[in-house]
């Protein structure tokens, strides 16, 4: 009786309309989890139960995925991490290792297992995660005093956390959008359809530039500035530009728009807010770094770094960040003088910096593997025909936008910044990992 039942359920598993089942909950997720909080964790719970299954029906695909085996190694390096904590920090040791701090990351491989790498499931997960940061900026704040205060050239952040993490978003949203462009062009639909598409991915592309201009994050506008100056071989990569020359006009316009946004006096006294700090930093005095927002971020690295130089390859477990805090004079006086936010410090302002003081270098490379590899596999997706152009174009254009934002600030290590994070990377292994080791196995 039992062995009539196990391959009924398994059946019932790869069937088609358990995908769609299981989709809905997540395309639910993607669309609520910041515009309408309680409503998205309901979908998530949902999601996570029913992809749990998958994990086991698709083990044999697993077992060849690089991705399955650096969560195993994330795995193991965060155990060691803890225990190398209770021998250098037992007072500050946890009873058992939080597993979860960086497992949270791989979410983005039941998501991508969901998605089966259908294209229209996929790019429905993008549309529905767009939406749901445009609608959280009318449901999480007071949308109209939000938009007088961005009309007086003031800081907002439509109650999205804080400005750091709506620039995130529309960053985030930018790049999306910018990818589906270069969706709409093979798809057999009409031409009055597409353009009606892709009018609406102007307005929801303008608007994210906006949003990301008004929020006023520095690391977000050079992270952007750092897509738009890479974007030229980035569309050479992905066939959209096939010359050399067309590669130099492209710059050409890059440069054009650069020296055109520099003369933007609002973009000019936000990016240059603190030139005696920066110039403190290029001349080498970093004894005396004021603490303001780039001073803050320096000294913790700072003091990081000694932390990094006498614990580099295990590192003192996620306490270790802690650690780094309390034992450095500046910043406790920091904490101990201000009120607020600063008060509370509990981070070093960049997850690359974090991953270094709590996992040491192996915890920190397992991690940048996560925005290395889904580039190569994009490429060598692309290259097969397996992989839709433009999700190499977004593949590209993201993992070089979150790594550099994450190396000012600790998205990584936040729940907003997860679940940008896994939304972006299932859909791209989805469309590039999922296909090859499907392929590969039949």
């Amino acid at each position: 009786m039992n062995q009539a039942i196990v391959p009924s359920f398994f059946n019932f598993i790869d069937d088609k309309r358990f995908y769609k089942l299981v989709r809905f909950f997540l395309f639910g997720y993607a669309l609520t989890a910041i515009a309408f909080p309680d409503a998205g964790e309901l979908f998530r719970a949902f999601f996570f139960t029913l992809s749990v299954p998958l994990l086991v029906t698709h083990r044999h695909l697993l077992k060849k995925d690089i991705f399955f085996w650096i969560f195993v190694g994330i795995m193991a390096i965060q155990g060691l991490s803890w225990l190398n904590s209770t021998i250098h920090l037992p007072q500050l040791a946890n009873d058992y290792p939080h597993f979860d701090r960086l497992a949270k990351l791989f979410i983005f491989i039941p998501i991508g297992l969901v998605l089966q790498g259908n294209n229209k499931a996929a790019i429905t997960t993008l549309v529905l995660f767009a939406i749901g940061v445009f609608i959280a900026c009318v449901t999480q704040s007071d949308f109209r005093q939000q938009l007088e205060l961005a009309f007086q050239l003031r800081r907002v952040d439509f109650g999205l956390k804080n400005a750091q993490f709506t620039s995130m978003f529309a960053g985030t949203v930018v790049l999306v959008c910018f990818g589906l462009f270069f969706a709409i062009k093979p798809t057999k639909i009409s031409f009055t359809m597409k353009s009606v598409l892709s009018l609406l991915l102007v307005i929801a592309l303008s608007f994210s530039v906006v949003l990301a201009i008004v929020s006023q994050s520095r690391q977000v506008w050079l992270a952007i500035g750092a897509v738009m100056f890479m974007l030229p071989l980035i569309l050479m990569l992905s066939g959209v530009i096939k010359s050399k020359k067309s590669v130099f006009f492209s710059y050409s316009i890059v440069v054009l728009l650069f020296l055109s946004i520099s003369q933007s006096d609002y973009i000019q006294q936000r990016a240059l807010k603190e030139q005696s700090v920066l110039a403190k930093i290029v001349s080498g005095n970093l004894d005396n770094i004021p603490m303001t927002s780039i001073g803050i971020r320096i000294n913790s690295w700072l003091d990081a770094s000694k932390s990094i130089a006498e614990y580099p390859i295990l590192g003192l477990g996620e306490n270790g960040i802690k650690h780094v805090i309390t034992s450095s004079d500046k910043l406790m006086a920091l904490k101990n003088s201000t009120s607020g936010s600063l008060k509370d410090l509990s981070h070093l302002h960049s997850n690359h910096i974090e991953l270094m003081v709590a996992y040491g270098i192996i915890g920190f490379s397992l991690v940048l593997a996560l925005y290395i590899l889904p580039c190569m596999k994009a490429y060598k997706g692309y290259q097969v025909g397996m992989t839709p152009q433009w999700t190499l174009i977004l593949t590209l254009c993201f993992y070089l936008f979150w790594f550099i934002i994450n190396g000012f600030e600790t998205f990584n290590s936040r729940s907003y910044g997860v679940f940008s994070f896994v939304i972006i990377s299932g859909v791209v292994y989805s469309l590039t990992q999922v296909k090859l080791l499907k392929r590969d196995n039949d």
